[in-house]
């Protein structure tokens, strides 16, 4: 068991999340029980999401979606006033943690991504991406290795080069980094979304673009920042898939 307030003062320190100007409210979003014995972790709040933690008893969910967004009515309502009614009647914590996720140099996102590409030389790449060096592959090659670490289908615009040797990742809807990753010279780029444009940007900059999608390249942060609360305060986390296509 670990006190709710000390589990958030770590996270909150350990994501750095005060420097970070994000979209919403980072750490806690909804207070619930104050100890906490049993978490659920999972990328993206939901109702199906709430419902499922309350039914295993969970006391606190931690997301890399929360439900609290600068751009959205504050109005409690429908589908969000569903969601609060879950987490309230069932005195769950809902904890959100967005671009320190993404951004973390050891278990965020893209850097997990890097690694597990085997890149070398990993450098920061635009506001939460990273970039890096690999041995000579083909598109072919890369693809496979990417599909097989998001265990997704990608949407893809192979305009690069033959061989591949430096290769960007920025997880979720970056898309618009492709002319960063043009600039940065580039031979592929792996992101979550795609715009309409992409396709011509991709053409016309000689880079192979990888859509994985938005869901597929959250998955990792989410599930290492699971893993590290549960080494840390020895309480029991579950990670709970809810797969989105998009």
């Amino acid at each position: 068991m670990v006190e709710r307030d000390t589990l958030i003062r770590f996270l909150n320190d350990y994501l750095k999340i005060d420097e970070f100007d994000d979209y919403g409210p980072q750490g806690l979003q909804v207070e619930g029980k104050a100890s906490v014995e049993k978490i659920v972790t999972a990328v993206s709040a939901s109702l199906q999401l709430f419902e499922q933690a309350a039914a295993t008893g969970a006391d606190m969910i931690i997301v890399h979606h929360g439900i609290l967004w600068d751009r959205q009515s504050s109005v409690v309502k429908g589908g969000f006033k569903n969601r609060l009614h879950a987490l309230l009647s069932s005195d769950i914590s809902l904890l959100a943690y967005h671009l320190p996720l993404d951004k973390h140099p050891d278990i965020g996102n893209n850097v997990l991504a890097a690694k597990q590409l085997e890149l070398r030389h990993i450098e920061p790449f635009g506001q939460i991406g990273f970039m890096g060096t690999s041995e000579p592959m083909t598109f072919e090659e890369l693809l496979a290795q990417v599909r097989k670490l998001y265990k997704s289908d990608p949407l893809i615009f192979p305009y690069g080069p033959d061989e591949i040797t430096r290769i960007g990742i920025c997880s979720g809807g970056c898309q618009r980094d492709i002319a960063l990753a043009i600039d940065s010279g580039l031979d592929a780029f792996i992101t979550g979304e795609v715009s309409e444009s992409t396709m011509h940007s991709a053409k016309e900059g000689h880079i192979h673009f990888i859509s994985a999608g938005h869901y597929a390249t959250e998955r990792l942060g989410i599930q290492a920042l699971g893993d590290l609360v549960r080494e840390e305060f020895k309480v029991e986390v579950s990670f709970l898939d809810i797969p989105n296509p998009v």
